[in-house]
C-alpha cells in the first residue's frame, strides 16, 4: 500500500502569504533531550479552511467531521495554470465525491501572488455541486491574491472546507483516496494539516 504525502514541508517561511504569521520552528536542547518551539497561524503550510474562516456561525475545524477529510478524491490537473479557473477547466471533476485542483504551484520555494484561483462562477459551481471538500496547490488563497473573499464566501457558505498549499508534485490527474487530518483546535478558523493520498487502482 503506497501513500503520497501531499503536505509541504514546515516551516517554509518565503512562502508565507503577505500578512500572515510566519511560521518558525525553535529547537531547544536542554537536560539531554531536545523540544521544539513551533509559532504557526492556522493557515501556515498546508492548511485546511473551516467554514468559520469566512462565515459566521460557519462549523469550526473541531466541528467538521473526520469522514470530510478521507475518502475518494480526483485530482484535476490543469498545467501550468496562473490565471483564474473558469468553470469550463474543472466541471469534469465535480461529480467526485472531494476535488484537487493542480495548477503547477507546487515547485514555487518562495511567494508568488501571480498564481491560479477560482473565479466567481467557479465557485459558484462548486458550491452547488454537492462535493464535500476541494482542494488546491497555490499558497493560502483559492482566491485571486487581489481578491475580495468572496470566493472563499461562496464556498465556505455551502459549508465546504477548503484545502490549501498543497504539493502536487508527485500526482497526476486521476482518481485516489484521502486521507486529510487537520490540527483539532477547539473553535478554529482552520488548520495545518497532514494530507496523503493513495492511488485508487493500487
Amino acid at each position: 500500500m503506497v501513500f503520497i504525502d501531499l503536505t509541504r514541508s514546515f516551516p517554509e517561511p518565503a512562502c508565507t502569504y503577505p500578512g500572515d504569521c510566519v511560521p518558525e520552528c525553535r529547537r531547544v536542547q536542554r537536560d539531554g533531550y531536545r523540544v521544539s518551539v513551533v509559532v504557526a497561524g492556522s493557515h501556515s503550510g498546508t492548511h485546511i479552511d473551516a467554514p468559520a474562516h469566512y462565515i459566521e456561525d460557519g462549523l469550526t475545524i473541531d466541528q467538521i467531521p473526520s469522514e470530510t477529510f478521507i475518502g475518494p478524491v480526483t485530482i484535476v490537473d490543469l498545467g501550468h495554470r496562473r490565471s483564474a479557473i473558469h468553470p469550463e477547466d474543472i466541471r469534469t471533476g465535480m461529480d467526485a465525491e472531494r476535488i484537487i485542483i493542480k495548477t503547477g504551484y507546487s515547485e514555487k520555494t518562495s511567494f508568488d501572488p501571480a498564481y491560479a484561483y477560482l473565479d466567481q462562477d467557479a465557485a459558484d459551481l462548486v458550491a452547488a455541486s454537492g462535493i464535500r471538500v476541494i482542494g488546491i496547490d497555490t499558497p493560502p488563497s483559492i482566491e485571486a491574491y487581489d481578491g475580495t473573499g468572496d470566493v472563499h464566501r461562496r464556498i465556505l457558505g455551502a459549508g465546504i472546507p477548503v484545502i490549501e498549499y498543497l504539493d502536487l508534485s508527485e500526482v497526476g490527474e486521476g482518481d485516489y483516496y484521502m486521507i486529510a487530518l487537520p490540527l483539532k483546535i477547539t473553535d478554529g478558523d482552520g488548520a495545518p494539516a497532514r494530507v496523503i493520498v493513495q492511488k485508487e487502482d493500487v
